[in-house]
């Protein structure tokens, strides 16, 4: 695979993690009716630890990607 399909991969996968992060901030404020806290449970979904150790790696290929 050259680099623009590594960038559309990773965009791809970074698209498909944030959509995902938003589907499980309605169902939870669907289920206890804090539809108020939406965006900081999206905001805390995606600075969570786990996700960020995901996205580092993802950064990193990126970056090195454009320094070639």
């Amino acid at each position: 695979m050259n680099a623009v399909n590594n960038r559309g991969m990773i965009t791809l996968l970074l698209t498909i993690g944030a959509a995902e992060a938003v589907i499980y901030g309605i169902t939870r404020g669907i289920q206890n009716g804090t539809f108020q806290q939406l965006p900081q449970t999206i905001s805390n979904t995606l600075n969570n630890q786990n996700v960020q150790q995901l996205t580092k790696p993802l950064q990193n290929m990126m970056d090195n990607q454009d320094n070639q």
